[in-house]
């Protein structure tokens, strides 16, 4: 018998809370049936679920259009465990090849020919390892931050999006003004991890001029903000959840070492791997689609974490 809309909502909730540390895939493993079950379910209903579903969709729609899911995610507790609620609103995947993979594929030297027909928009995630060719960022660090953002108005990033994580930070403008020493990441100190979109032209055309389109992507048009985000090396970075986000994306390892793990969809647990990891290096660039994958970040431990991101077309 397929469970309750609520008793999924209470299963998924569960799976967010003890994925990250991975201790508990025996207990995701019996909740594998009952989760494909109720995506079954969604599929096979009649008028009724439809015009459910319906409703549903037209409240998330609601709530994108005022930013509440934008609004949650960068408030404090607000609702434990949001990730799942929203996912109830995620239509279910029919196609599940794109996480029936043994390994993530690793390439230099990749044509952007190659990367349209295989990887862009197929779900399958990638590592490019010389994807940072020709890049000048050497020059990024907190301090060039830093100093890029206080030669803007701070009105200029009200429109930015901020995300705390874990962190007492309620703004971009805290992240800048903490002591010197937790921002050099000196021993003894509390452990931070951030993340923020960039959305003022002045410091996008600052940063642009040490960086360009990952040379694999050939003419791909991208969005206009940048996204950042910086961490004390070992320390958890973002806690497993998945995307909203209109396009794929991609993010260039700057600094430091982050372990990417991803977890399929839950209407996938029966065809594909329960997880998948990769350690993306200096130099190297990141793809795939987060509105896919259930993903969570770890900085290793050595120098402190530094990617820069954007969504192509």
């Amino acid at each position: 018998m397929a469970i309750s809309e609520k008793e999924y909502a209470d299963k998924l909730l569960e799976f967010q809370q003890n994925a990250p540390d991975f201790k508990n895939w025996d207990q995701v493993k019996r909740l594998e049936s009952n989760a494909v079950r109720y995506a079954t379910k969604k599929k096979k209903s009649g008028f009724r679920r439809v015009m459910s579903v319906s409703f549903i969709g037209l409240f998330a729609y609601v709530c994108y259009l005022l930013k509440v899911p934008e609004f949650i995610a960068t408030s404090d507790c607000l609702i434990p465990g949001y990730e799942p609620l929203l996912d109830l609103w995620r239509p279910p995947i029919e196609d599940c090849s794109f996480c029936q993979i043994e390994d993530i594929d690793k390439r230099t030297n990749l044509s952007d020919e190659e990367f349209y027909e295989k990887y862009a928009y197929s779900g399958l995630p990638l590592l490019v390892v010389d994807g940072m060719k020709d890049w000048n960022t050497e020059v990024f660090n907190f301090d060039y931050f830093k100093r890029l953002y206080e030669k803007t108005d701070p009105d200029d990033n009200k429109d930015c999006q901020f995300f705390r994580y874990r962190t007492d930070f309620d703004s971009l403008e805290d992240v800048f003004n903490m002591e010197s020493d937790r921002a050099q990441f000196k021993p003894g100190h509390k452990p931070w991890y951030i993340g923020w979109s960039n959305c003022v032209p002045s410091v996008a055309r600052a940063l642009r001029q040490h960086y360009k389109i990952p040379y694999f992507l050939g003419q791909s048009e991208r969005t206009r903000d940048d996204w950042m985000f910086m961490g004390s090396p070992g320390y958890r970075g973002a806690p497993l959840h998945i995307d909203y986000v209109e396009y794929n994306s991609w993010q260039a390892q700057i600094r430091g070492r982050k372990k990417w793990t991803f977890v399929p969809p839950p209407e996938c647990w029966r065809q594909c791997p329960h997880r998948q990891s990769v350690i993306v290096q200096p130099g190297n660039i990141f793809v795939f689609d987060s509105n896919r994958w259930f993903h969570s970040t770890e900085i290793l431990q050595g120098e402190y974490s530094l990617t820069i991101g954007a969504e192509y077309d």
